[in-house]
């Protein structure tokens, strides 16, 4: 196993099912129970308006963590989170095209050596070359409140915006959070970036 300390010869690219399992067991592990399945990780990968960005361990062939962003609105970030489409304008003007950074995840032993901080730039380097002017990010508010995220994306440049009670992570009613242990009640820490 690779420990936190070891050198690693790490690849960034975009999606490749070849890593398709191990993204599922890892969101699940991170996460929690049916945080995501093959099918939906498929299903959102494979749309164009989509990102998907991987860290690999070359030399074991292994995925070290991922990051999924999908396409939105001024309407869509609204409804997520719980913003007023007035306030949103006021940050964004007239632009109609947004992002959503959704899922930061990485293998715990692959914690503090930069590649969550690597993946959100090149993530955002890939949605600001699609034309995406803004990006939206909610931070997992953990119960104990502490925010695992919030360092990588204030390293991104991203600021805070708002706080969520009781965000609704995911729509799967089979979804077990960690700190639930059950359908996930969590707060989320609200963050944007203008790419």
């Amino acid at each position: 196993m690779v420990t936190a300390n070891k050198a690693r010869n790490v690849e960034y690219i975009d999606f490749s099912p070849q890593y398709l399992d191990e993204m599922v067991k890892l969101g699940e592990k991170r996460f929690g129970e049916m945080y995501t399945n093959k099918d939906k990780l498929l299903s959102y990968v494979t749309n164009k308006n989509n990102i998907c960005k991987l860290a690999i361990d070359k030399d074991e062939n292994r995925l070290l963590g991922f990051f999924l962003t999908h396409a939105s609105s001024i309407k869509g970030v609204s409804e997520e989170f719980k913003l007023s489409e007035e306030e949103l304008k006021n940050v964004v003007g007239g632009h109609n095209n947004l992002c959503v950074a959704r899922s930061l995840v990485l293998q715990q032993d692959a914690e503090k050596a930069g590649l969550a901080t690597e993946l959100v730039k090149r993530g955002m380097q890939k949605a600001k070359d699609m034309g995406f002017h803004s990006a939206w990010s909610p931070l997992w508010i953990r119960k104990d409140g502490s925010i695992p995220a919030k360092k990588v994306i204030e390293r991104n440049n991203f600021k805070f915006s708002n706080i969520i009670t009781h965000m609704l992570w995911f729509d799967d009613k089979d979804y077990k959070c960690l700190d639930c242990h059950g359908p996930c009640k969590c707060d989320a820490a609200i963050y944007y970036k203008i790419l």
